[in-house]
């Protein structure tokens, strides 16, 4: 499986009393991580509703195993696990830059609907199954 990786620094803002990032700022850097590997292959949401789809988020999951703290350099790994039928499975990882060190793992679905908001049944065709088929096919290789 194929990673991407994208790099963040916790900003002060992002951590609490504590001195630990916020749980839900994990949330946040899994976005960040989706849209860069989004990105890549033409499948931004704006992109995605030209072509007359929209993909929610229906599924969300975070586990965390070590906390960031202020002025950490992470990687956000991404990558997409096989696509089910009209859905996308994002799954992430959030390690500290300097050693590796896994912060939290997780994974979200997206369902793929058309813009008048009907899920869709069926297979995916055209433009749209071109680009999530070129993505799938990246994050396949090893």
């Amino acid at each position: 499986m194929k990673w991407i990786e994208t790099e963040e620094t916790v900003r002060f803002n992002e951590v609490d009393e504590w001195g630990m990032a916020w749980h839900g700022h994990y949330v946040a850097w899994f976005e960040a991580g989706r849209m860069d590997l989004l990105r890549r292959f033409d499948l931004m949401p704006y992109q995605m509703v030209e072509l007359g789809y929209i993909a929610p988020v229906i599924r969300l999951e975070c586990d965390f195993k070590h906390p960031a703290k202020c002025g950490d350099r992470i990687i956000i790994r991404t990558t997409v696990v096989k696509p089910e039928i009209a859905a996308l499975k994002f799954s992430f990882k959030i390690q500290l830059k300097a050693n590796q060190t896994l912060l939290a793992r997780g994974e979200s679905t997206q369902v793929l609907l058309t813009s008048d908001k009907k899920k869709m049944i069926y297979s995916i065709s055209g433009e749209l199954e071109k680009r999530i088929s070129n993505l799938a096919s990246y994050c396949r290789q090893a």
